[in-house]
């Protein structure tokens, strides 16, 4: 009889299969050191001054700084006829180079303490601290990439955080 067989399963049926099978698998337990490391980098000094200096940039209720970026005359020109063919595609005045240059700074500089939030081991200075403390504690496998840090990249592998 047709009832007798089973039925294909649904697509719920199926993810839920899926994650208590293969998909559902545990967590590699955390290094036994890692959150002795955490706490011992977190109370270190260049990290709780850093700490201090995200707080102020992530709670600033302060108007604008204006600052002074000298750009090659050329640069400035490739900018305003892109943003000549980027305003004219979608139909808008095009923006000043200097709005345009506030936008490029600020949204770097969101980048920045996004990236230092997240994993402030991205930055070579924490990386290095952070190496420090691990062979300190006997625990260079917990050690991350470092660099020269000049392209603003974080480590390929990422950090401990």
């Amino acid at each position: 009889m047709p009832e007798d067989e089973p039925s294909a399963p649904t697509a719920d049926e199926a993810l839920s299969a899926w994650e208590q099978g293969a998909g559902n698998t545990p967590d590699a337990p955390p290094h036994p050191k890692l959150a002795h490391l955490k706490s011992r980098f977190a109370t270190h000094t260049d990290v709780c001054s850093l700490e201090a200096v995200i707080s102020a940039a992530m709670n600033d209720p302060g108007d604008a700084v204006s600052v002074t970026v000298d750009v090659q005359p050329g640069l400035l020109a490739l900018l305003a006829h892109i943003e000549e063919l980027d305003s004219a595609r979608v139909g808008r005045n095009p923006a000043p180079p200097s709005h345009l240059l506030t936008q490029i700074v600020a949204n770097y500089l969101e980048n920045l303490l996004h990236t230092i939030v997240t994993d402030p081991t991205s930055h070579p200075h924490y990386a290095e601290l952070w190496n420090a403390l691990c062979a300190a504690e006997g625990a260079p496998e917990l050690a991350v990439p470092t660099g020269d840090g000049t392209d603003g990249t974080p480590p390929p592998q990422g950090g401990p955080f």
